[in-house]
């Protein structure tokens, strides 16, 4: 008789997920993307499967960006493509707002999520030039 042995994980336990909790910028992300996902239901129909999906994309990509830098021994050029993608988000909310797609109000609170996280962003990409290679 044989027993499978295989190992479950528990997420809520799960050494990854501890270290990345560590991060504040992975948090504001966490929270900038539930935020969005809560806008992205109101978005017009004609809208959902272009300027959605493409922000989306967009936001996983830096999402991605983000989790690769943290794991990277040198971190820069993936730091300065993360502040390429976090621009292209910025301009997603800006268009967002002139499709008339969402209100001022969720317009000036995604600006202040973006802006917070790239305050953190750009924190980081400044330890990584001070830091001796």
């Amino acid at each position: 008789m044989s027993y499978n042995t295989k190992k479950i994980i528990n997420p809520e336990l799960d050494e990854g997920k501890e270290q990345r909790s560590g991060l504040v910028i992975y948090q504001k992300i966490r929270d900038l993307t539930s935020y969005l996902y809560i806008t992205f239901v109101k978005y017009p129909k004609s809208e959902k499967f272009s300027l959605v999906s493409d922000y989306k994309r967009t936001l996983f990509d830096f999402i991605g960006l983000i989790i690769t830098a943290q794991k990277k021994y040198y971190k820069k050029t993936t730091l300065q493509d993360a502040d390429v993608k976090l621009e292209t988000l910025r301009i997603f909310n800006d268009l967002s707002y002139d499709l008339h797609c969402i209100d001022i109000k969720k317009y000036e609170n995604i600006s202040k999520m973006l802006d917070e996280i790239g305050r953190l962003l750009g924190g980081w990409i400044k330890k990584q030039k001070e830091k001796p290679t």
